[in-house]
């Protein structure tokens, strides 16, 4: 009896471990995602270029005005304003 008994048991969990992992199979190539359409798409990615290149205009012009005047940006709160000015000027304007 107790060696029916085991291979009854490996039999019920081999069958179990199978079907957890072709659930897990069926659920990870199954594709439900709904994508924007192109031109969606394509338009949060120029909002996205257009406020990465200000922020690095500002940046750069914020590293030459400490650098010019021996200092680093992060020294002084001074520098966050100037950063915070321009980027928001280049946004307005280029955005």
């Amino acid at each position: 009896m107790g060696y029916k008994f085991y291979k009854m048991k490996k039999l019920i969990l081999s069958l179990v471990f199978l079907l957890a992992v072709g659930v897990s199979f069926i659920n990870a190539s199954s594709n439900d995602e709904v994508l924007p359409n192109s031109k969606e798409a394509i338009e949060v990615v120029e909002e996205f270029g257009c406020a990465s290149d200000c922020v690095s205009w500002a940046k750069e012009r914020v590293f030459e005005i400490a650098y010019d005047a021996n200092q680093h940006p992060n020294d002084e709160p001074l520098y966050m304003g100037i950063y915070m000015r321009d980027y928001s000027l280049c946004y307005k304007v280029k955005c």
